[in-house]
């Protein structure tokens, strides 16, 4: 090879190689401008929701430190508080084994096919139907259909339609997270499935089925327009009780009835309206993030047990 040849080899090899650098070059500066757009979008997110709640715990600070704002009192929220946790429960006590029973039956039980791609389709339907329309479904099979009224057992299992494609994924994400190799072992010794499911597969999804519970019961606190006609907006004269057929509010419904259709029909004043809003917002948000933070710390405290031992 000549020496004119060998120079324009070398001189095709230093060009593809400046092209290779510049496009390189290029796809890294590509790579740090998407990387720094998403990363202000997500700043700019969160900024957003810790502003909302900053700003609503900040602007019912003052309500929710007074004593007096927790008393039974037409300006305290002391009913609604008790009625709140009340339909917490009550609603909990049907979903969870309902929802855990249907995740069991799809999970380990049902060939994955088109039976469960059916009821997933159906699930994921119902959970994208808005809340006020599963409220006045409520009031047509429960309120009317059943005879059972406007009480908190029509609300709690309006809650129940409500969350129960939530509860029923979560708790199938945390039967799946469970290794075959276990379910395999256990069927090995000669256990019976059920028994294997019972001793095997759920202890060991137990972190997964207590944070999809937490979870589903911050939606049931949060809840208000499924609750509007089925439950009532307002209370008898003994709501400290644990009978289910009455009627009564919770904090969501008694701050949307205060700042909305009741708003200057009742005996309150408007600074005390004010307040009532004011102290409820910043404790929904208080209990909702109170609810997510024990969540997250009872997963994993019942994970690390789980795996020590």
């Amino acid at each position: 090879m000549s020496a004119q040849e060998v120079v324009q080899v070398s001189a095709a090899g230093n060009a593809r190689m400046k092209a290779m650098t510049a496009l390189v070059r290029r796809l890294n500066t590509s790579n740090r401008l998407g990387v720094g757009l998403l990363g202000l979008v997500a700043l700019v997110v969160a900024l957003l929701f810790i502003t909302i709640i900053i700003y609503l715990i900040v602007d019912g600070f003052a309500y929710i430190v007074n004593p007096s704002f927790y008393s039974s009192g037409v300006t305290g929220v002391g009913e609604e508080i008790f009625n709140t946790f009340y339909i917490l429960f009550l609603t909990e006590i049907f979903l969870f084994p309902i929802s855990l029973a249907a995740a069991i039956y799809l999970v380990e039980y049902v060939p994955q096919g088109r039976f469960v791609t059916v009821v997933h389709f159906a699930a994921e339907t119902l959970s994208g139907v808005p809340s006020i329309v599963l409220g006045l479904f409520g009031v047509l099979a429960f309120s009317d259909l059943l005879g059972l009224h406007t009480s908190r057992l029509a609300g709690a299992l309006t809650l129940l339609c409500l969350n129960l494609p939530l509860a029923m994924r979560l708790f199938e994400d945390a039967l799946t997270t469970v290794p075959r190799e276990l379910r395999e072992a256990g069927l090995a010794l000669g256990t019976t499935k059920w028994r294997m499911i019972r001793t095997v597969v759920l202890p060991s999804a137990l972190p997964g089925l207590v944070t999809g519970l937490i979870l589903s019961a911050g939606k049931v606190i949060g809840e208000a327009a499924a609750l509007l006609f089925t439950m009532g907006l307002n209370n008898p004269g003994n709501v400290f009780t644990l009978n289910s057929g009455i009627a009564s509010d919770t904090l969501t419904t008694h701050l949307y009835y205060i700042i909305g259709p009741g708003a200057g029909s009742t005996s309150l004043t408007h600074t005390q309206e004010i307040a009532i809003t004011a102290g409820s917002s910043a404790l929904l948000v208080i209990l909702l993030l109170f609810i997510n933070l024990v969540s997250r710390g009872i997963g994993r405290i019942i994970q690390k047990r789980i795996t020590a031992v």
